[in-house]
């Protein structure tokens, strides 16, 4: 696939995905019935999931990049069909952009970790591998940002999703709640650990789910991120 191709798909996946939340928006205002809801919302997220397998094999039909660390080869490009990862997608796109309000420790440059910061969250969702390797920077100045231990557990999860391996998406989940401890006030990690706990195991915990998904509208996440977190836990049986 030439990069022509693959920027359309990119822009094309940009587009689905802001209009995943957009219905979202207009669903919670009741600007929209819920059969035209259901229908329009289930069939961008379809041709989300396609776009995002056909970006995924594009890139692996590019010529390999040279090897990277171990470490920073942990996160993998999703590519799935599964509701759940647009769903996942879309709130850690609205996750990342609340910061916690987290003072530095032992004495390191604030503009360093806010630079690798912000190259983390704007990576994370097209350059999952890029993303961790500025989230691993981060930690190694700061090993209790709680943005950086959020996000880097979230990356694990996605790879264990896309690797279909339900112990490696129970180290993200162990990690996010490592996270979540850090700082109550953070949305962030119970978010992400609603979806996780609630779409992403092949047997769903939906009691964690339930907690979670509660914790994280409790704690003041971004207005828009609101309607997709209930609506996952209106799902939840």
């Amino acid at each position: 696939m030439n990069p022509d191709r693959l920027a359309e798909l990119e822009e094309e996946r940009a587009f689905l995905l802001t209009s995943i939340r957009d219905i979202e928006k207009e669903f919670a205002a009741g600007d929209v019935d819920e059969d035209d809801y259901r229908t329009l919302r289930d069939g961008y997220v379809a041709r989300a999931a396609a776009v995002l397998r056909e970006i995924d094999d594009g890139k692996a039909a590019l010529p390999p990049k040279p090897a990277r660390p171990l470490w920073r080869r942990i996160a993998v490009p999703v590519g799935t069909v599964a509701v759940a990862v647009a769903l996942g997608i879309a709130v850690s796109q609205y996750a990342g952009q609340r910061l916690p309000g987290q003072t530095l420790t032992g004495g390191q440059p604030a503009d360093k970790v806010s630079q690798l910061l912000a190259e983390g969250r704007s990576l994370l969702n097209t350059d999952p591998t890029g993303a961790v390797a500025a989230y691993q920077g981060v930690l190694e100045l700061e090993p209790d940002n709680v943005e950086a231990r959020t996000y880097s557990g979230w990356l694990v999860v996605l790879t264990g999703q896309q690797a279909g391996n339900d112990e490696q998406i129970q180290q993200g989940i162990d990690l996010l709640k490592d996270a979540a401890a850090l700082d109550a006030t953070y949305a962030d990690p119970h978010c992400l650990l609603a979806v996780a706990t609630g779409r992403f195991l092949e047997t769903p915990d939906v009691e964690t789910a339930r907690e979670q998904g509660q914790l994280c509208l409790d704690a003041n996440p971004p207005r828009d991120m609101v309607p997709m977190i209930q609506g996952l836990l209106d799902s939840l049986t």
